[in-house]
């Protein structure tokens, strides 16, 4: 894939870069530029085969064809001075020592950060792997190489998404920097317009996985068929986890920092990608994702469009209520300790629903959320929001879904009308995957894939609301 791009990464601040070597003996860092660039020099245009470069980069090392490393590569001068021949032939022996001969070169990541572009290269070995990272700067020239020990090249790399390049990108709030992945169609087009993946509720990954199901992986490689770039990234309250066992951290957290915020600076960071068609920027919002989609869009205007998968519209936390009663019912009857949950869990609701919730209520006694975080969900009407967009809507649901029932798409069609387009499937559950009966939480460790039907519709629909 051809960089030819302004980057700006929106609110990231790098102010030095480095790389870890491995420290497995045999591993090291043959050399890393860690000088600090302006901003100006940060958004100069670029146009090289990064990608391109690197693997033929990688090629040459594990060929040990000092020569054309020497003499076919732009350095930087920091590089320069540190890249001699005498390194490499170090280095090279070093990991031959430790890890024997390579079996295949395999794998190739992206990543954009603010000072430098990053492809990492897997070099396979008889009972090892090994992630190779090429560092360049934006004028393109060779900024640090090094390497270190992976699991493997499958589960490092993953399987790569057919007919698409694959980018890690890093945006958001400089204390709470998210990663993702944008995957962008490899069709030779100038720019792409792109769906924005927002999570369900609960700590995700970019893949949204249900036990072994990918749902938003899915999702994207049937949007990538259709000439739709896709930017799908790790929860918040995922990557900071730990941040989150803060106190007063904790209780100042509302649904703007679990899903509002990133989604917003998701859009922002789109807006200045060369892949992408700035004016073709949607929202495709699953569950609490999907609830929260048109405060997104009410957000960022530029926003062109939001999809709703499988969306509550009545407040989370009834919908808690009926999720237990559907859940400990399944067998017919409530046991006395299920009907002790559901006194416990019908009290807490009903605090969080009163005037007697207060910023002093005890978590505890909220179902584990600070009353900050339900007094905003309380006071979100998510049809009187979406009725004031001025921009396309789709309204998804399966037929099976017991945790966002059908009763919440005829709560969308009452509120909405024709402002919004709706599609019920019959057979499908709460992450759009095919059955058969009621569906029940046991249903989810089964594998499965997202029904082709329904991403197909959602591409038509996006592609007809191109601006």
């Amino acid at each position: 894939m051809k960089f030819k791009r302004t980057i700006v990464l929106v609110l990231v601040t790098m102010m030095s870069f480095s790389f870890s070597a491995c420290t497995k003996a045999g591993s090291e860092d043959i050399s890393s530029d860690a000088s600090t660039q302006s901003q100006s020099e940060q958004n100069q245009k670029v146009d090289f085969e990064a990608e391109e470069i690197a693997q033929r980069f990688v090629s040459d090392f594990v060929n040990r064809d000092y020569e054309s490393l020497l003499s076919k590569y732009s350095y930087s001068e920091d590089m320069k001075a540190l890249f001699s021949r005498e390194t490499m032939e170090e280095v090279s022996g070093q990991i031959e020592k430790s890890y024997g001969l390579s079996t295949r070169i395999s794998g190739v990541k992206i990543q954009e950060r603010a000072e430098f572009l990053i492809v990492t290269i897997g070099v396979a070995f008889p009972d090892a792997a090994l992630a190779y990272n090429v560092v360049f700067s934006y004028d393109g020239k060779l900024s640090g190489f090094n390497y270190n020990e992976i699991a493997s090249i499958e589960s490092f790399f993953g399987v790569a998404l057919e007919g698409a390049t694959e980018i890690e990108v890093t945006f958001g709030d400089e204390d709470f920097l998210i990663e993702g992945t944008l995957s962008v169609p490899n069709q030779n087009k100038d720019s792409y317009p792109v769906a924005i993946l927002i999570h369900g509720s609960g700590r995700h990954d970019r893949d949204q996985p249900i036990y072994g199901n990918k749902p938003f992986r899915d999702i994207t490689e049937g949007l990538i068929k259709n000439g739709i770039a896709v930017l799908r990234y790790d929860k918040r309250t995922m990557t900071h986890n730990q941040k989150y066992t803060d106190i007063t951290l904790l209780n100042n957290l509302t649904i703007y920092d679990e899903v509002i915020d990133d989604a917003v600076y998701a859009v922002e960071f789109l807006k200045k990608h060369e892949a992408i068609d700035q004016n073709s920027i949607f929202i495709i919002g699953h569950s609490l994702g999907g609830n929260q989609a048109p405060r997104i869009a009410e957000i960022s205007s530029d926003v062109a469009g939001i999809a709703i998968l499988a969306g509550n519209v009545t407040p989370m936390q009834d919908m808690i209520v009926t999720q237990y009663e559907y859940l400990l019912g399944i067998d017919g009857s409530y046991s006395d300790k299920d009907n002790e949950q559901l006194d416990t869990i019908r009290k807490a609701v009903a605090l969080i629903n009163s005037t007697q919730l207060t910023l002093e209520t005890d978590p505890s006694e909220t179902l584990g959320l600070s009353p900050k975080y339900w007094m905003d969900i309380r006071a979100y009407d998510p049809i009187q929001v979406a009725q004031s967009l001025d921009r396309p809507i789709l309204i998804l649901q399966g037929g099976r879904d017991y945790q966002v029932t059908t009763d919440e798409l005829e709560k969308w069609k009452n509120g909405l009308g024709d402002k919004a387009s709706y599609k019920l499937y019959e057979d499908l559950n709460h992450l759009f995957i095919k059955g058969e009966g009621p569906s029940v939480p046991a249903e989810y460790t089964k594998a499965g894939k997202v029904s082709n039907e329904m991403i197909e519709d959602l591409a038509s629909w996006l592609l007809s609301n191109i601006k």
